[in-house]
């Protein structure tokens, strides 16, 4: 049962009995995993606030293997992400970014492009008080990384390229479609214009991107289209995405 020092971010925590707490971790050289905190909400055991959710912190883990529930052994915080409490829609925004990372990241796989992403997103989503472009940018590069992304120039149904016209999509989608083979209740639309600003800017670091570039019109409606696609791959309904639908 080895001792393990791994970076992570918390992503939501659980209580466990009176003491304890679970934590759903995103770790850098584990990958996502579930481990318990003996006393972690007891003042004498000195957690503090260290396992908060969207904390980063460095962590010493004992690595069972075949265990679903690992131990936290001992916690040192190294940025807290506590502040973005104070705007709604930013709070918002990244229980979205932990929710997705939570329901599409495989368990006990090591994806550090993944977790360089998350961290990367909160501390824009901190820092410019903008949420649209983070997650959208959050979005894009989850399912690029998942072999998800769809193509965003071309018809899903056909293949026609799409050029210049918008394209189309309805509820459980995986991509878009132009206009003769739009279907009945594909009425969410993505402006071409939009799409053809993402790609460039994507491939960006995000610190840049926000910097350097503004948010073209249509950003939301391409945001929400990659909403789709990840819901449509994780089988479920996002909670955030809900909560997000009036605030962001």
């Amino acid at each position: 049962m080895p001792l393990r020092e791994t970076e992570a971010i918390v992503l939501r925590t659980y209580r466990l009995g009176e003491a304890d707490k679970i934590a759903s971790l995103l770790t850098r050289q584990l990958g996502r995993l579930r481990a318990v905190a003996r006393g972690a909400r007891s003042l004498r055991r000195g957690y503090g606030g260290t396992l908060e959710p969207l904390s980063y912190v460095r962590l010493w883990i004992f690595d069972r293997e075949n265990r679903d529930l690992l131990h936290i052994n001992s916690a040192e915080l190294l940025e807290s992400f506590f502040e973005m409490q104070k705007d709604y829609r930013v709070q918002l925004a990244a229980q979205y970014l932990a929710e997705v990372a939570e329901q599409l990241l495989p368990e006990r796989e090591a994806n550090d492009r993944a977790f360089r992403l998350l961290l990367a997103v909160l501390r824009a989503l901190r820092h410019s008080g903008e949420v649209n472009r983070p997650l959208l940018y959050f979005d894009y590069w989850m399912l690029l990384l998942g072999g998800f992304l769809p193509r965003l120039d071309a018809c899903a149904a056909c293949g026609r390229a799409l050029g210049e016209e918008d394209g189309y999509y309805a509820p459980g989608a995986e991509g878009l479609l132009g206009s003769e083979c739009r279907i009945p209740g594909a009425d969410q639309r993505v402006p071409a214009a939009t799409r053809a600003w993402l790609g460039p800017g994507c491939h960006a670091p995000i610190d840049r991107w926000l910097e350097r570039e503004k948010a073209p019109p249509g950003c939301r409606e391409l945001r929400r289209f990659f909403e789709t696609v990840i819901e449509s791959h994780i089988e479920r309904k996002l909670i955030t995405r809900a909560m997000m639908e009036e605030a962001v």
